[in-house]
């Protein structure tokens, strides 16, 4: 801190740690206090009471119905609306004397018009009676509504068998994710990291940053271009003659997770390469060497001097890729929708963005909150890493 001051001063140090400060608080911490209340603040539908009000406001619109037809069969009877009908006359008659004009909707078919305005008013009695009982259990269907609101523990507890599912099976489809990044980004990030020629290195990691001047989006739809049924995939196999497109039999790839996990390994590739990079650089090649010359073959090397150093890039690009994937809604939502299972990022996007329930979907972000924690946990176990390994 009092290097902060001397370096800078007392004015922009003390700016920078406001601002600091301010995203700390504004960007971080008061989100994520406002998604846990969330999470613990059950909120009934009241499905029951929802669908008394929807009856009640059906019985409204059938009361006022029948009131606006008795008052025009009145008006009809008393001779005030012509419609080419004589008061007293069947309804249901051929009456082509009058103007046309439309017969009131809830009217029968035969009887006259008295009879017919007494059955209204009789109809319209009895749904009145409905009413008085409807709206008291409606009541009483909001009263345990309410009661049953509040502080608990069931937005976690309510959910689903195939929520459930959806949700150990996104943990292991992150962790396949991760572990094909790892195979993938292990032999690149060692092989710049110990070329020779630095510009020969440079040009290699050039290589991998050049995709990512792309937008995401566009990185994934181009994949989606790539592994569609007629996409450029399937167009080669086609004219090498290994499958026949002109008979309709495409490979579908993007129908399954397969071409999900290709599309994040490519997403994220960068996550997983640089720290193991930046470990292996540091790494002396003189205990390469030595390993060489002590006789050890190529694979006990790997497994005795250079995996051993780099556990902490290790840990760190697979803490990232792992999170990462787990809460992908752009690669599970573009690469084949709805021919895929679901990821449960995409249970979380419909729960806040569809259903407009906010508090099931904080409750479902606080337990993949707490199952990607609680991998940070057994990575750092599992390499023997601490904290300050990973910062370094």
């Amino acid at each position: 801190m009092h290097s902060l001051y001397r370096s800078y001063g007392a004015v922009l140090a003390s700016l920078f740690l406001g601002l600091v400060a301010l995203w700390l608080v504004a960007l971080i911490a008061l989100p994520q206090l406002n998604m846990i209340e969330r999470a613990f603040v059950y909120e009934s539908r009241g499905g029951a009471a929802i669908q008394s009000q929807v009856d009640i406001d059906r019985i409204y619109q059938r009361i006022y119905t029948i009131e606006y037809d008795i008052d025009a069969l009145r008006d009809q009877a008393e001779g005030e609306v012509a419609i080419g009908v004589a008061p007293g006359a069947k309804i249901g008659e051929d009456n082509t004397a009058g103007v046309g004009i439309a017969v009131p909707s809830a009217t029968v078919s035969s009887g006259t018009i008295e009879e017919q305005i007494a059955a209204l008013e009789t109809e319209a009695g009895g749904l009145k009676a409905q009413l008085v009982d409807l709206e008291v259990e409606e009541t009483r269907l909001l009263e345990e509504k309410e009661a049953a609101s509040g502080y608990s523990l069931r937005n976690f507890t309510t959910m689903s068998s195939l929520h459930l599912r959806i949700f150990g099976m996104t943990l292991v489809y992150s962790f396949c994710v991760t572990l094909i990044c790892f195979v993938v980004c292990y032999p690149i990030a060692y092989t710049v990291a110990q070329t020779a020629n630095r510009e020969r290195a440079a040009m290699l990691m050039l290589g991998l940053l050049i995709p990512y001047a792309i937008n995401e989006l566009l990185r994934i739809f181009a994949w989606t271009m790539i592994l569609a049924n007629e996409g450029m995939l399937n167009t080669t196999l086609d004219a090498l003659g290994l499958i026949d497109m002109a008979q309709g039999e495409p490979i579908r790839w993007l129908a399954s997770n397969g071409a999900v996990f290709c599309v994040m390994v490519y997403a994220y590739i960068l996550f997983m390469v640089f720290p193991i990079y930046n470990t292996i650089e540091t790494l002396d090649r003189n205990q390469i060497e030595a390993s060489k010359d002590l006789g050890a073959s190529l694979i006990r090397t790997h497994l005795r001097v250079v995996l051993p150093y780099a556990k902490p890039g290790i840990a760190v690009g697979s803490i990232m890729t792992f999170m990462l994937a787990a809460g992908s809604i752009a690669v599970p939502g573009l690469v084949g929708p709805g021919l895929h299972p679901d990821w449960f990022s995409q249970v979380i996007y419909r729960n806040f963005f569809e259903a407009g329930n906010w508090n099931i979907g904080s409750a479902y972000s606080l337990a993949l909150l707490a199952a990607c924690t609680g991998f940070i946990l057994v990575n750092m176990l599992v390499f023997r890493v601490g904290i300050r390994d990973i910062a370094k």
